[in-house]
């Protein structure tokens, strides 16, 4: 498996939510065609990305949230060069035009349906003038523009853009625990450089929820109640906090998985601080944190980028169970057990889009990859099949992928109606 491929495209920095983070960056792509500003920018959203981007904080705003800024802000002041980091350099006067343009109407949206699960599609009016831009497969994957109705960017096509699984996806999906906890052990000095990096950028926001409340304040409020030699609680507590930055806007960026900030959050958090309690080196950190990723990875490869089942619980939080497993010195069959016990915990917890209580979310996620790990080293483990969750990774990936896809089919649906009423009767 091409591991450099697989971390160039799997763990990659993030400013702020990521589903807001692609439409502005389609926005932005778009608008650089534009001769001015847009007058009227529609959207047509996938059901997940209509849904996480509906109530989640934009970076370096003050307290302003949701898609449709997010595309006006990409649109009037977005650097499409920096993908994801698109809104790092946005300014006062521009939060305040894309303020305008929402309290004028001149912001709309839809959610379109038979399309890709992650599906921007945006477009931008002005007299004379539109353009269409559009994002597909992953967040950060232009497929085209369209400036009055001809082409002007047409997206190489890549593994990814037909639906299908890139070819280190699909590899990663038919590897056992066993070939994962190996593949950690090979990464090259440029990885371990890189998943450190990671490390440091998600503790860094981690500390900025801790000295003060953002959002629910969440992490804070568990720092200041809890015993700081409590391993356990630091983890919740800090996991929590950086999500409570992520979700309220925060202005820094961090270091995603599969997609997803706050995946990277519950995925690299509890080992980095694990790595600290117990003096691991760095290298030891580094192959934890890419056994994190790979684990994290694989089950998103089986459930697909974007769920009705909370992925940062279940898919990140059986990867940093299984990194901390390893750094506890624990063998590839108890990191194996212990992704098992977090999935047989949050199995059920559902995505109803992203806002500030994901934080809990998080905090629960991170808090269950610890006592998965406490259990599976300490001699606990399945004696026989558990619900739809056993011992063998691979099968509990394909059992959450079916879940998830099946299973709960008409769950987005429900959580998409009730979003509505909630927020028209709001």
């Amino acid at each position: 498996m091409d591991l450099h491929a697989f971390f160039n495209n799997e763990v990659k920095p993030a400013l702020g939510c990521t589903e807001p983070g692609a439409v502005a960056f389609a926005a932005s792509s778009g608008a650089k065609y534009l001769a001015g500003p847009p007058k009227h920018i529609h959207l047509r959203l996938s059901a997940n990305i209509y849904k996480n981007g509906q109530s989640v904080g934009i970076p370096g705003t003050p307290g302003l949230k949701g898609n449709l800024l997010a595309a006006a802000l990409g649109a009037l002041g977005g650097d499409p060069e920096k993908g994801l980091l698109s809104l790092e350099d946005i300014n006062d006067d521009c939060i305040s035009k894309a303020a305008d343009m929402l309290n004028a109407g001149s912001l709309t949206q839809e959610v379109v349906h038979d399309t890709p699960n992650v599906y921007v599609e945006v477009e931008m009016l002005r007299q004379g003038e539109s353009v269409t831009a559009v994002v597909a497969h992953s967040h950060d994957n232009l497929v085209e523009v369209i400036h009055n109705k001809r082409i002007v960017f047409q997206g190489q096509e890549n593994e990814g853009g037909s639906g299908r699984l890139p070819s280190y996806l699909s590899e990663l999906a038919r590897l056992n625990f066993a070939d994962l906890w190996e593949l950690a052990g090979t990464i090259d000095k440029d990885d371990e450089t890189f998943l450190l990096k990671g490390a440091e950028m998600n503790l860094h926001v981690a500390t900025e929820g801790l000295e003060r409340p953002w959002g629910l304040g969440s992490g804070y409020i568990t720092s200041e109640q809890m015993n700081q030699d409590d391993l356990a609680w630091v983890i919740r507590a800090w996991s929590a906090a950086a999500a409570d930055v992520r979700m309220d806007g925060g202005p820094w960026p961090v270091m995603s998985s599969a997609g997803s900030g706050n995946h990277g959050l519950t995925a690299i958090i509890p080992p980095a601080l694990a790595a600290r309690f117990w003096k691991c080196s760095d290298r030891e950190l580094a192959e934890a944190l890419a056994l994190s990723h790979l684990v994290t990875g694989a089950v998103k490869a089986k459930t697909g980028r974007l769920t009705p089942v909370c992925g940062c619980s279940i898919a990140a939080g059986a990867g940093a169970a299984a990194a901390l497993t390893r750094l506890a010195k624990g063998t590839p069959a108890q990191a194996e057990q212990a992704s098992s016990y977090v999935l047989s915990s949050v199995l059920g917890m559902i995505c109803d889009g992203a806002k500030s209580t994901c934080a809990l979310k998080v905090g629960t996620a991170a808090g269950e990859a610890y006592m998965g790990m406490l259990l599976a080293t300490n001699g606990s483990k399945f004696t026989s099949q558990q619900g739809i969750i056993g011992t063998n990774f691979k099968n509990n990936a394909l059992a959450v992928g079916e879940l998830s896809g099946v299973g709960f089919a008409a769950v987005d649906a429900v959580i998409l109606r009730l979003l509505d009423s909630q927020s028209s009767s709001s």
